[in-house]
């Protein structure tokens, strides 16, 4: 039977609960140092009286990370609803101004997403809050979410599946796909030759199957897929003097098309749709500078799109 000691509340220190957060959400001792302003010393002295008030190591070195244990999973989840509504207490009495503010920004956005709506975003930034810092995490639609809830980012962008009830959402819009192919043949390309060229597919999946996939088996028909990569950075690499076709959304096509030699053309079928949205934590939906940042997020998208 495992003996759990008990707590004694007078022993706690609420720097110790803050410090606790910050290692959930950097899993790294300096860098949850550099979040915090302090030495790393002082959170490694933290880390060892949280262990003695909870009795549990907490925290265990993986690598290069220092990966929660149950108890610490738990910990979290018990004590953030109290934290956040801390941070949105403290972070209401606060005033934005832009020409001033010095706000560090913590987003997570797709790749497709970075190449398209982040040079836009830090045009806006650097002309209305030019003293903050954009800190920028590479998220899919499989651990978005997950990065949002842990607090390693205050806002996700990206094509999101599944979303907690009381998660802070804005739709910015749909797309659909189109083909790029690094040769120059002057028909347009027909269902029967989509299917019978080879292919090459961006997930994050490290699979060979995507959206088009299942639209073609609706379709009684299949494509022939002969490399996955993880990024839509290394298409036009990938096609050069290539035979090989890509699918990806159409706000990005002109982008990779202006770094290569490249064509788009529709897709010889109806395209699958997929909508582009913004999700973020609870705690910051009334903190004037994310608000300032969520409306730039949708002013740069909504330029992408028009564009």
């Amino acid at each position: 039977m495992l003996i759990v000691n008990p707590i004694d509340l007078g022993r706690i220190d609420l720097n110790l609960l803050t410090v606790f957060a910050a290692l959930m959400q950097e899993r790294h001792v300096s860098r949850a140092a550099q979040r915090l302003h302090v030495g790393q010393p002082a959170v490694s002295y933290a880390l060892g009286r949280l262990r003695a008030l909870t009795s549990d190591v907490l925290f265990v070195r993986q690598g290069r990370l220092m990966e929660p244990t149950p108890r610490a999973l738990a910990l979290m989840e018990g004590l953030r609803p109290a934290l956040d509504q801390i941070e949105t207490t403290l972070r209401a009495q606060s005033e934005f101004d832009r020409r001033l503010a010095r706000p560090v920004f913590r987003i997570g956005m797709t790749d497709d997403l970075q190449i398209c709506i982040l040079p836009r975003l830090l045009r806006l930034l650097r002309a209305e809050v030019p003293l903050a810092q954009l800190i920028v995490a590479t998220v899919s639609h499989r651990d978005a979410m997950r990065q949002l809830q842990e607090g390693r980012v205050d806002t996700v962008m990206a094509y999101l599946q599944s979303l907690p009830a009381d998660a802070k959402v804005r739709q910015l819009g749909s797309t659909r796909y189109v083909v790029l192919r690094a040769d120059h043949a002057a028909p347009p390309m027909t269902l029967d030759e989509f299917c019978t060229r080879p292919h090459a597919l961006v997930t994050f999946a490290e699979d060979v199957r995507g959206f088009v996939d299942d639209a073609l088996e609706s379709m009684g028909r299949r494509r022939h897929v002969v490399v996955s990569i993880p990024q839509f950075g290394s298409v036009p690499s990938v096609l050069a003097g290539t035979d090989l076709l890509a699918t990806v959304p159409a706000y990005l096509a002109e982008e990779l098309c202006s770094r290569a030699c490249l064509r788009q053309e529709p897709l010889p079928f109806r395209s699958p749709e997929y909508s582009v949205s913004m999700c973020w934590r609870a705690a910051v939906d009334k903190d004037g500078a994310q608000m300032w940042l969520r409306d730039a997020l949708n002013r740069a998208y909504q330029s992408d799109a028009a564009a």
